[in-house]
């Protein structure tokens, strides 16, 4: 039965997966409040008129429908735009810089290939009105500690400079076609048409070989000293000292050691202006997110101002953090109380006063059913009467834990020791 597929690039998420994500998305905002970020919230549909003032094309092929009254709209397809038109709409008056930050489903229209998206959740922040070093490396600890606060261990940050290679473009291309076909080529990831285009060019062998060298720079600092080789203006040579001012920042937040470079960082959205950046894992094929400067974009929404941000893909987080063996796992245990549903329902309202979470069983549930609804719903402990009053009770400590028999208080008592311990008696 086809018909009950979801359609490609969607999903559903079974309640595991959903508490893990949970806590992925508590653990950024967590951190983004820290440093002083307030969310926003934008609707899931925006004008495709507003959109376009982003004038970044890839956000207008997303999902269309019509109104009542035959105006197009757009599924959300990026959490930037949305976020400065409510700026620009919005906090006319209120002194800058803002600190903002949303969590929300994106929707984009993607081609039928394994592995890539339609419908994904994204936690981002956005930093408006600022427009030094200090403020990109901010973005950039905040992303690392958010990271970290969730449990990912192995990750490493490609810091890369859009800014460069478009002057290097500006210095040595006359065309604005040329450039402007070259920089889509990189964007598209067709690095031979990208070679071709590059090699008709009619330039010296030096200056093909810059353009060609540029964006394969990456590594540690030496490759900043490579990069200096390619310089042709003092735009590109104040670009280039912008990473090492950016470098310097970072390493007072203590994530200098994270920072990769990487001069073929080419996002695939055209409002970026300078500075750039992506979260890459061993594990995965795709990174886990990234941002980057946008200068430009907030005039089009009436508020000209700096702005700097990121986005984290939640569910390539969870899977990054499955990859590395984090060990996600609940904050709170799961106990399963036969009775619970209908004899007991006053010791699970106890349980869940103190702060417990309580899955309720009817009374005559069968032990067999019992184990098995005990491994499906990844239990912490399992509670059934020892004897018909309910005086006394039976506590597994799952899975296969120790079997303990306690009344009244000390029943509690026990639960609220373990539940201290974390889930499954582990400690926290």
């Amino acid at each position: 039965m086809s018909i009950l597929r979801t359609p490609p690039g969607t999903k559903d998420v079974l309640p595991t997966e959903a508490a893990e994500l949970r806590l992925i998305e508590d653990a950024a905002t967590n951190v983004f409040r820290e440093f002083g970020y307030g969310e926003v919230r934008t609707p899931t549909l925006e004008h495709e008129e507003v959109m376009a003032l982003s004038h970044e094309a890839s956000l207008l092929t997303g999902f269309r429908l019509l109104d009542e009254r035959g105006q197009l709209l757009l599924l959300r397809p990026d959490l930037t735009a949305p976020i400065a038109r409510l700026v620009g709409s919005r906090f006319g008056g209120q002194v800058g810089p803002h600190r903002v930050f949303s969590v929300s489903k994106i929707f984009r229209r993607i081609p039928e290939q394994r592995g890539l998206e339609a419908e994904f959740r994204q936690a981002g922040i956005e930093l408006l009105g600022l427009g030094g070093a200090s403020a990109d490396a901010e973005i950039i600890a905040v992303a690392c500690r958010a990271l970290e606060r969730a449990g990912l261990r192995e990750y490493r940050v490609g810091l890369g400079q859009l800014a460069f290679f478009l002057e290097l473009l500006a210095a040595l291309v006359p065309a604005a076609e040329d450039r402007e076909a070259l920089t889509r080529e990189l964007v598209d990831k067709d690095f031979v048409g990208f070679r071709l285009r590059a090699e008709a060019l009619a330039l010296s062998a030096g200056d093909r070989h810059s353009i060609l060298a540029v964006p394969e720079l990456r590594g540690g600092p030496e490759v900043l000293d490579a990069a200096r080789e390619h310089v042709r203006s003092p735009a590109m040579q104040d670009a280039l000292d912008r990473l090492v001012e950016v470098q310097r920042a970072v390493a007072i937040y203590g994530y200098a050691e994270r920072l990769l470079f990487d001069f073929g960082i080419f996002r695939n959205l055209a409002y970026y202006t300078g500075l750039v950046f992506e979260v890459y894992v061993p594990e995965l094929g795709a990174t886990l997110g990234g941002g980057g400067r946008y200068d430009n974009l907030l005039e089009r929404f009436g508020r000209a101002m700096p702005a700097v941000g990121f986005g984290l893909a939640l569910d390539r987080v969870h899977a990054a953090l499955i990859s590395q063996s984090a060990g996600l796992s609940r904050p709170v245990p799961m106990t399963l109380l036969v009775g619970g549903l209908d004899r007991y329902v006053e010791l699970a309202e106890e349980l869940r006063a103190v702060g417990l979470h309580v899955f309720s069983l009817a009374e005559k549930t069968a032990p067999a059913e019992v184990l098995l609804l005990a491994q499906q719903k990844e239990a912490d402990f399992l509670l059934e009467p020892a004897e018909a009053s309910g005086s006394e009770w039976w506590l597994v400590d799952l899975p296969g834990g120790p079997r303990e028999r306690h009344a009244g208080r000390a029943l509690l008592a026990r639960l609220r020791d373990l539940a201290a311990r974390g889930p499954s008696g582990r400690d926290r």
